[in-house]
């Protein structure tokens, strides 16, 4: 593309800038090999806690049936290591580690069953509304009593009739006649954590007014805040999951987190970090099933050989594989975006910190998306890897699989989290941050006058232009669905589509993510896993984006824009790499380590 066809927009997210629109992807990112000795040592210790104290009682921990003296135990333990206020500041009693830090001790948690659950629900989203929004007064009544251990935190935001749906929230928020306190009314479910949490975040309407959305610090105990019981859930079952009733719950003022108006905004910023951190903790659970399959396959014999030396069998290993990496070198390459920008955040101030927390939205709900459906892909062939036993409670696969299910709900659904990351985007391009439509018409030209380009005979040039491909089918798509639909409401309505172009999205993130961290490093198996992810980004992102124009478009219209994206698709049409090949070698390679190895 000519230099007059770039068009300058604000710093800040990924999505934001238009990069790739054929210029060369040359970025250098934050991966995994980059990890310091501390940042290493760190994810050991929380390796050998996962090993010793709480792998040999997951059953125990899984059948605690209300009593989770066992839980709350561990996570006293744990908070010994600094793990319940890892970027905490150390003036409150934390470990005042950077955000990547944070993130790798969340991976290695994440593979403590339904106890990770606790711990997550206590040191991310039932911690992190105080740690970014609260006064210091606030903290330093609470915040050194959640990092210690000593009391435990939880996120009280879902109500009966208004999931997802935050804005629907109905408990209501009244200012008492003295001004001393806020009265609070309504109920919450599938609150975590809440058999035995002692401060919750509460989202509430001050005069129910939605223009007054307000956070609360409530404790356990206090008049009228009564808490119901147990779910019983198909799995994470050793975490805790109540509903909660507040009938005319007295509230001091000065538990009253940020300023009504921003209660909306804090829990969703609380959110996106939450939900990064869950593309995280799907990442380590991932590795550690992966070892647990290749080791059961090598053990497990059919026809006099191995199971692991069939061919089909070889296919799961690999695809495994390449999931489990692709997602992790986009989750460390956002850490560090975000931590870049907390760095230069003041995070004293309100304000600023919603800010710096909104600018990674679309990457973080990309993430909970990706991560969620990566690892319970991963878990159902673990399962049917293993066969009849695989559905047997006796076998870990079971368990596995069961608790994977609720991470595709958790943080809001992955429906809404697709519609989250198309929207935020479109926003961004109806606010001039992004140039999504006029990108896409200047494509239209270039694509009517080129005939395409040789590549550079260097390793994975193929997948660095079939990621620009890519990018510009989705600058084509997306750029004709706002000119069809510039008002933000009408194209609501559209869903079906919105979910087409974030899966673009995700698609583009992931692979350019784990194309540049292969750049980096090197070596036979990386290339050859973003060989395969790439090449099927390639040819389902092709298939998405014809179908968005097939929804918008008819008759010569139709064929015009649909030849534009052929077009697009010549470099994989005529470099076609050969997925068996690339698959077997991944399956041998973890077939000869005998573990997950990268």
């Amino acid at each position: 593309m000519s230099a007059d066809t770039k068009i300058d927009t604000a710093a800040g997210g990924y999505f934001s800038i238009p990069d790739g629109l054929g210029f060369p992807v040359n970025k250098t990112i934050f991966t995994p090999e980059k990890f310091s000795d501390e940042q290493k040592m760190a994810a050991e210790t929380a390796g050998k806690f996962i090993e010793k104290e709480v792998a040999p009682k997951i059953a125990e921990i899984d059948g605690q049936k209300g009593d989770y003296g066992l839980t709350v135990g561990l996570l006293k333990k744990v908070a010994e290591l600094g793990f319940l206020g890892t970027d905490v500041p150390e003036e409150y009693g934390g470990a005042g580690c950077d955000f990547i830090t944070a993130m790798l001790v969340s991976e290695i948690l994440g593979m403590g069953g339904s106890w990770a659950v606790s711990w997550a629900a206590h040191s991310g989203i039932g911690t992190h509304p105080l740690l970014f929004f609260g006064t210091k007064e606030q903290k330093k009544k609470y915040l050194v009593k959640l990092v210690s251990g000593e009391w435990v935190g939880a996120f009280a935001a879902t109500e009966p009739e208004a999931g997802t749906d935050l804005y629907g929230a109905k408990t209501k928020a009244t200012l008492s006649g003295d001004g001393k306190f806020y009265i609070l009314n309504g109920s919450k479910t599938f609150i975590s954590n809440s058999g035995f949490a002692n401060l919750f975040t509460v989202l509430a309407k001050v005069d129910g007014d939605p223009k007054k959305s307000a956070c609360f610090l409530v404790e356990r105990g206090s008049p009228g805040f009564t808490i119901g019981k147990e779910e019983n859930k198909m799995g994470i079952c050793g975490s805790s999951t109540c509903p909660l009733n507040l009938e005319n719950v007295k509230v001091p003022v000065e538990n009253l987190l940020g300023e009504p108006g921003k209660g909306i905004h804090i829990i969703f910023n609380t959110l996106n970090l939450g939900r990064l951190k869950l593309g995280a903790m799907t990442v380590g659970p991932s590795k550690h099933v992966i070892t647990e399959a290749v080791q059961y396959a090598l053990e497990r014999k059919q026809f006099a050989m191995p199971i692991a030396q069939f061919g089909l069998i070889k296919e799961k290993l690999a695809g495994m594989v390449v999931g489990a990496w692709m997602t992790e070198s986009a989750v460390y390459r956002t850490a560090a975006l975000i931590e870049e920008k907390l760095k230069a955040t003041d995070l004293d101030n309100p304000a600023e910190t919603l800010e710096a927390l909104r600018e990674y939205e679309i990457e973080c709900s990309i993430l909970k998306v990706a991560g969620s459906e990566m690892f319970w892909h991963i878990a159902d062939e673990n399962v049917q890897l293993h066969g009849g036993y695989g559905y047997i409670k006796d076998y870990a696969a079971e368990r596995y699989q069961r608790d994977s299910r609720i991470n595709r709900i958790f943080e809001g659904t992955n429906e809404i989290n697709r519609l989250t990351v198309v929207l935020n985007l479109l926003d961004r391009a109806g606010k001039g941050r992004l140039p999504l439509a006029k990108a896409g018409a200047a494509l239209a030209g270039q694509l009517e006058e080129t005939s395409g380009e040789e590549l550079p005979d260097e390793p994975l040039a193929l997948q660095a232009e079939l990621v620009n491909s890519v990018k510009k089918m989705f600058f084509v798509a997306g750029g004709r669905v706002l000119e069809k639909f510039p008002a933000k409401e009408k194209i609501l309505v559209e869903q079906e589509i919105l979910g087409r172009l974030s899966n673009m999205l995700s698609l583009i993130y992931i692979a350019e993510s784990g194309l540049l961290r292969a750049k980096e490093t090197g070596g036979e198996i990386p290339e050859a896993i973003v060989g395969l992810y790439v090449q099927n980004a390639a040819l389902e992102a092709e298939k998405l984006a014809k179908e968005v124009l097939a929804f918008l478009e008819e008759g010569d219209m139709l064929k015009s824009y649909l030849g534009r994206i052929k077009r697009l698709g010549r470099t994989l049409a005529n470099n076609l790499a050969d997925p068996v090949t690339l698959q077997r070698k991944i399956a041998d390679n973890l077939i000869e380590k005998k573990k997950y190895f990268l």
